[in-house]
């Protein structure tokens, strides 16, 4: 097939470079030309933008593995190169090693229209490079499947153990697609069942994916043993993992997915820094009482500084009432922990109470149970709010980061894994929170309850908006309308609008007060007035 004439047939000379560039264009069009699209595997590998990365790029960046063309060629990462190509040997024979080019490194070239239909991003590479690149990767990430699947005292538990692997293994930029795992599978003819034909090929690396998504997943999931089918032949493992946790069926056996253009949500999941404070996203009437009583000591302070003398006799009274501690007192006055139902802007947590709160002012209980977040609800007879049971280690806040980035990036019309993000991150604000969590059996964790607290607090609230409410945000409206019932609550929201109020109006005329009375010392200290004062006396 010819090229357009500007491709074939320029009159300017062209560059080395640019010329290299056409030889390959038209090597990949002469090529793809011929290609079915329709039987092209959908894209499901996507690249995380910058605008979520830059938050936290340790999150979506493999730091220790490469998997994958988006990473393989980074400079710092080459000292697993050793380890993969061990891998190729413990999964490979002498023969299989030998005649490796010709048996996985050609049948990949062929395809290499759908290894590059699998991903979002454009691969500057040519067929050998990222034929190599899929194939050690490929093998690679088998060997590790297949030590969760077998482990015996033969297996090398190093890099099961490590925490750094397991986080870079669950990254969306290291994803390595179903189909081609199962391609180099039968090219190496590694499955015992390979002469088998159909759905059974897909078997046992189905449940090496499913062994390890179990094993790593924040959510502790239930699987219908009466409906495997419904999770056959995933995307890859962060597909798996995402369908096991939302209970959504996967794709079908052929696909259901379209392969359309790729449209990244602009609302991406922003997240703040561990340190900050969840309390601080929380305000009153748009002002928070810490800053309106740091700025009135600052005030304070500051005259005391620069007024004439014997101010601090005068600033005494004014100094007692606004050392009170205020922010303490009006802790149950922020709309966070009053669960009022209204939205806050994009940026701030989910509105609900937090555990604590919960408890202590409405006896709600948060219960535990194994299953899909589909199935969390509020039960008023009850009192009790159902969570699933959570297992979380160092790498579960990476994991929930990539969830969330992947279902953003699959276009999921209604987020349900961000809504459940929204909702954690809105019941935990303290180690407090993480301790009632885990006596109640929500929460089952080696870590802290004060590092549970911040890996929760340093994601910020999702984007989650949809025309349908999802069953969490029934439970949220059903759990603030169950706690604003209560006499409490509706008695300290009565005292919000009256003694907040108050104390600014009590702050406002304290420092009127405070100005005149220091306006009539200034002016005596100016012009004598303790003089005049004793000479009146004196004529009297």
């Amino acid at each position: 097939m010819e090229l357009p004439y500007s491709y074939s047939s320029a009159t300017v000379p062209l560059s080395s470079c640019a010329r290299g560039w056409v030889d390959r264009i038209s090597n990949i069009f002469r090529k793809e030309i011929a290609v079915d699209i329709d039987h092209l595997p959908p894209v499901s590998v996507f690249e995380v933008p910058k605008t979520l990365s830059l938050k936290k790029p340790e999150a979506y960046t493999p730091q220790l593995i490469a998997m994958g063309p988006y990473h393989h060629l980074r400079p710092e990462l080459y000292q697993m190169e050793r380890y993969k190509l061990a891998a190729i040997k413990e999964i490979s024979t002498p023969e299989q090693i030998s005649n490796f080019q010709h048996i996985v490194i050609n049948r990949l070239k062929e395809i290499d229209p759908s290894i590059r239909a699998c991903y979002n991003k454009f691969m500057d590479y040519d067929q050998d490079t990222l034929a190599w690149i899929i194939a050690i990767d490929s093998c690679f990430f088998l060997h590790i499947l297949h030590s969760y699947l077998v482990q015996d005292e033969t297996t090398d538990r190093r890099l099961l153990d490590n925490t750094i692997v397991t986080r870079d293994i669950m990254m969306l930029e290291n994803q390595l697609p179903f189909v081609l795992l199962k391609e180099i599978r039968k090219s190496l003819q590694v499955s015992p069942n390979s002469n088998d034909q159909g759905e059974e090929d897909d078997i046992e690396l189905i449940s090496m994916l499913f062994q390890l998504c179990e094993a790593q997943s924040p959510v502790k999931f239930s699987i219908d043993k009466t409906n495997k089918c419904r999770y056959r032949r995933p995307l890859h493992l962060l597909d798996m993992m995402y369908h096991m946790v939302v209970n959504v069926p996967g794709p079908a056996v052929s696909g259901c997915l379209v392969n359309g253009p790729i449209q990244v949500v602009p609302t991406y999941t922003e997240f703040r820094n561990s340190s900050t404070s969840s309390s601080s996203s929380f305000s009153t009437d748009n002002e928070d009482p810490d800053v309106a009583h740091n700025n009135v000591e600052t005030l304070l302070d500051l005259v005391e500084t620069i007024g004439p003398k014997h101010t601090q006799r005068f600033l005494s009274p004014v100094k007692f009432v606004s050392s009170i501690p205020w922010s303490t007192i009006s802790g149950l006055y922020r709309k966070g922990n009053l669960g009022t139902g209204e939205q806050n802007s994009e940026h701030d947590e989910i509105e609900i109470p937090s555990v604590s709160h919960l408890w202590r002012y409405a006896k709600v209980q948060c219960k535990p149970f194994i299953g899909s977040i589909q199935e969390i609800k509020f039960v008023e007879e009850e009192a009790a709010l159902y969570l699933p049971v959570m297992n979380l280690n160092a790498s579960s806040e990476v994991i929930m980061r990539n969830l969330v980035a992947y279902e953003a990036a699959m276009c999921k019309s209604t987020l349900k894994f961000a809504r459940y993000v929204n909702l954690m991150n809105g019941i935990i604000d303290t180690a407090e929170d993480v301790k009632l969590l885990k006596q109640n059996g929500v929460i089952k964790a080696a870590l802290t309850d004060g590092e549970i607290a911040d890996q929760f607090n340093g994601m910020q609230r999702c984007y989650a908006g949809s025309d349908h409410k999802s069953n969490i945000e029934v439970a949220v409206e059903k759990v603030n309308k169950f706690y604003g019932k209560k006499l409490l609550v509706r008695t300290v929201r009565g005292l919000k609008k009256n003694l907040y109020a108050s104390w600014k109006c009590l702050a406002l005329v304290s420092t009127g007060a405070l100005l005149v009375v220091l306006g009539l010392q200034t002016f005596c200290d100016f012009y004598q007035c303790s003089k005049l004062w004793n000479f009146h006396q004196g004529s009297s």
